[in-house]
């Protein structure tokens, strides 16, 4: 092997090499230099409990859920009397374990409160949860409230042969800092010791051109590997298509992350777009559909185990969308056993193509929210086949 080779190799293995990854380091703070790092998110609430409270009854409450953690199953029960006797009531599950317990009763005296809780982050393949703090504000107007998670992820990451100071900052709070299109990650790109709010803040997922070159910053949950991927130029392209053809058109809004952790989005039904080549996963998926009736309905689905479809250089991947539809009905404790003359509570869950959950459902006419129509029906029956009991369930 001449010298000239021998170099040439080497050359060639360094450009190949992936990119190392970083562990960012937890600041339980609100500001960076003076500057706020929290967003606020507002809380939905609706007028029944959208999840079961045994035995304990709220008058004049509002209920919902604080969605922290990566899915719907993460999201910590939240009840909240504005105009409790004793002052305004916020009441917590901070510790997630699906009860409202005495101690997990505030009073928000302020028009702030700060809460311990327990966060989340991942279910799969291990459960992984950390303990943050949640801060909760008042709407200005009304009885509306917002809530954040404190605190931001400070580190470095390497762009070509240099290391530039960068923190995460969560955008969504949730807690987790992976969410790409809607966290943050600010990069002291010109080593000046400040981040520049116009040009060194970035979107996750958004390519960042810097000397010439196209990096992608890619981030786990916790930013316990941080890495700056070199992008290459090569594209192929992904259609999306649904596998029945709808009565009416539709509107769809899918986002997928390639394996380099850039945001893809899609808004069109069989049209090819042109992509970075990479191996895909959908991230998130939306589809709007009018009736003729005059109302627009909206579904909103979760990925809970993500598919992955491979787009190579010059070819074309089609992604075939709600190929299989199932509802599955659990008990919500008990281990899926109920005992005779207990009273339960059924939870339904709506399934799409192995890896989608129906998390949301809306009806709109005239720029205002109605009830869903079509509540399921919910049958128990009883060994022989006899109707037991019976209810319905609806979208919240």
């Amino acid at each position: 092997m001449t010298p000239a080779f021998f170099l040439a190799t080497m050359l060639c293995l360094a450009a190949d090499a992936p990119a190392t990854p970083s562990a960012f380091q937890f600041k339980d703070a609100a500001t960076y230099e003076n500057r706020p790092v929290l967003q606020y998110r507002a809380i939905e609430f609706r007028g029944s409990p959208v999840r079961p409270l045994g035995d304990r009854k709220f008058v004049k409450a509002l209920y919902g859920v604080v969605p922290v953690g990566p899915i719907w199953d993460t999201a910590l029960t939240i009840v909240w009397v504005p105009q409790a006797p004793g002052g305004p009531e916020l009441w917590l599950d901070a510790n997630g374990d699906g009860r409202l317990t005495d101690d997990e009763r505030h009073v928000m005296s302020g028009r702030t409160l700060e809460i311990p809780a327990t966060v989340t982050l991942q279910l799969k393949p291990e459960t992984k949860k950390v303990h943050r703090t949640l801060v909760f504000r008042r709407s200005a107007v009304g009885d509306g409230l917002r809530y954040t998670v404190r605190g931001y992820m400070q580190g470095r990451v390497k762009l070509g042969d240099k290391e530039h100071a960068a923190l995460l900052i969560d955008g969504n709070a949730n807690g987790c800092f992976d969410t790409v299109g809607q966290d943050r990650v600010w990069i002291d790109l010109n080593r000046d010791g400040r981040f520049d709010p116009l040009t060194e803040q970035f979107p996750l997922g958004k390519p960042i051109t810097h000397d010439g070159q196209v990096y992608v910053i890619r981030s786990d949950v916790s930013a316990s590997a941080v890495v700056a991927n070199l992008r290459s130029a090569g594209q192929g392209k992904l259609r999306l298509t649904l596998a029945r053809k709808p009565a009416s058109p539709v509107k769809v809004s899918a986002e997928l992350i390639s394996d380099l952790g850039e945001l893809i989005n899609l808004d069109k039904l069989d049209r090819a777009e042109p992509v970075p080549f990479g191996e895909y996963r959908l991230s998130s998926l939306r589809f709007e559909a009018s009736d003729l009736h005059g109302r627009t309905w909206t579904y909103d689905f979760d990925v809970e185990q993500p598919m992955t479809y491979s787009v190579p250089t010059g070819h074309e991947t089609t992604v075939t969308l709600l190929d299989r539809l199932v509802m599955d009905v659990s008990l919500s404790s008990g281990g899926g056993i109920a005992s005779p003359g207990q009273t339960i509570s059924i939870q339904p869950k709506l399934a799409a193509d192995t890896s989608l959950s129906l998390v949301r459902c809306e009806v709109i006419k005239d720029g205002n929210r109605q009830q869903a129509e079509g509540n399921a029906e919910v049958l128990l029956l009883a060994p022989d086949g006899k109707v037991v009991d019976r209810g319905l369930t609806g979208f919240s």
